[in-house]
């Protein structure tokens, strides 16, 4: 087991090619706003259908907090989106953002997964702060080994959130 390369790019994560990328998704799977809107967008409309599709088949209740669903990643130049829904800060348990990076994690690897790329989940509307968000990846991803993953990628969207998440991780 090998530790995974990890590097933090300020980019539109709708426009990395890799094997995955993570939709901070919300729990209908249906499309929302922020990331999870921007991947939905930049996807096309076979995303909704497929995640429809789960909504009937697997999860009629949506996807819980902390948890993963993947799909196919359509007009996106990565393989597949893994969704996964964080958690509202004072509201749900804030431990729970750490299983949607472990989670994530080991969705990837079972579908063989050697580049995988992450938003800061939960800290738009669901209001983490972004210094909880690194600091918790950066945990996450300190204690994780991998003989599949090769490369992580943590994507932020806005310079601020850049700069906070390179703070913790030089």
């Amino acid at each position: 087991m090998e530790k995974p390369e990890n590097s933090i790019l300020k980019r539109d994560i709708t426009k990395i090619k890799a094997d995955a990328i993570v939709n901070a998704a919300n729990s209908s799977l249906l499309g929302g706003g922020g990331v999870d809107g921007a991947i939905h967008r930049a996807a096309g409309p076979q995303l909704l259908e497929e995640c429809k599709e789960i909504r009937n088949t697997k999860l009629p209740e949506g996807l819980p907090t902390g948890q993963v669903a993947i799909t196919k990643a359509y007009n996106l130049p990565a393989k597949y989106v893994i969704h996964t829904v964080g958690p509202i800060y004072n509201k749900d348990d804030i431990s729970l953002l750490k299983d949607c990076y472990l989670n994530s994690l080991k969705l990837a690897e079972e579908n063989n997964c050697q580049s995988i790329n992450f938003p800061a989940i939960s800290t738009g509307i669901y209001g983490v702060p972004i210094d909880i968000s690194a600091k918790t990846v950066k945990e996450v991803l300190d204690n994780f080994k991998s003989d599949i993953i090769k490369e992580i990628g943590l994507v932020l969207f806005s310079e601020n959130d850049y700069i906070i998440y390179k703070k913790y991780f030089d």
